[in-house]
């Protein structure tokens, strides 16, 4: 349950809230944007490793889904399915810690409701330090004592790297995840393409028609036939590096961008639903 929104502006109510366990910004609403560390499709549900939903998903319903899918897994699988999210995402440090906090949030949340369903929860809980285990183990190997990096110290003292001197008060990862998103950008950017729009205007609708011809498929009552096997958001990032205005971005930021851009398309404009059909005569149409 959450308070109204309105309610929230009132300092009294939201004390109350606090105090009374309402006060939650892991929020349901709809159109809410997230950043997608396990990767999902809009669709009908694949016995693979994506997430699947029949519309956007809000930030809490994917977050579930990410642990619920874990459930379908058992021993060294469940590692696979990790493993193939993050593989896929470019920021190491900021999958591991998202994983280590979602986890332990799962964590407290089961010992909340020991009580129901308790045949499952042994089930449950392996499948959660198996997880633990595994971002434990995966830190260790990214992290192997930091050997022949230099960084601002844990306790605040402020040293120096390669670079020189740093501000006093950064912990080192800050820096360290500083560098490597510049590296990364200066590699994007060296490897990206140079198609570039007449309008920026037009970024987001680039961006919507490649969501509709992923979604390209035959209708009818019989098994729809897709036009693409595998498409993923990944993919879909990959070929938005293409253009320019997309050429330095991440992964992820894209991946955002995508999020976004399927929240604002909407599927019963008539334009859309020409175009949806268009797509759909021209690839499925017998010659």
């Amino acid at each position: 349950m959450k308070f109204p929104q309105k309610w929230m502006n009132h300092w009294f109510l939201r004390s109350v809230a606090g105090m009374t366990g309402f006060r939650n910004s892991y929020d349901l609403r709809a159109g809410e944007t997230f950043t997608p560390y396990f990767q999902y499709q809009i669709g009908d549900y694949q016995s693979d490793h994506y997430l699947y939903f029949k519309t956007q998903p809000t930030k809490g319903l994917y977050t579930g889904e990410v642990f619920q899918k874990m459930y379908e897994y058992q021993g060294y699988d469940l590692i696979r399915y990790i493993e193939f999210h993050y593989e896929a995402y470019e920021d190491k440090q900021d999958f591991l810690r998202w994983l280590r906090h979602e986890t332990l949030r799962e964590q407290r949340l089961m010992r909340s409701y020991r009580y129901f369903f308790w045949m499952r929860f042994p089930k449950f809980k392996a499948r959660l330090q198996t997880t633990l285990a595994w971002v434990e183990e995966e830190e260790k190997r990214l992290n192997p004592g930091n050997e022949g990096v230099a960084v601002p110290g844990a306790n605040g003292a402020n040293t120096s790297g390669a670079d020189g001197a740093y501000t006093p008060g950064n912990d080192g990862s800050a820096w360290v995840v500083d560098r490597i998103d510049k590296g990364v950008a200066e590699v994007l950017h060296a490897h990206s393409g140079k198609i570039v729009l007449y309008n920026q205007y037009h970024a987001v609708r680039m961006i919507q028609f490649l969501i509709l011809l992923k979604d390209t498929q035959t209708g009818g009552k019989k098994q729809p036939v897709h036009l693409f096997k595998t498409f993923s958001d990944t993919d879909m990032a990959a070929v938005l590096r293409q253009f320019e205005i997309f050429g330095d971005k991440k992964t992820n930021t894209l991946q955002v961008k995508i999020g976004e851009a399927k929240a604002e398309l909407d599927l019963n404009d008539p334009a859309v639903k020409k175009l949806n059909l268009a797509l759909t005569e021209f690839f499925f149409s017998r010659p």
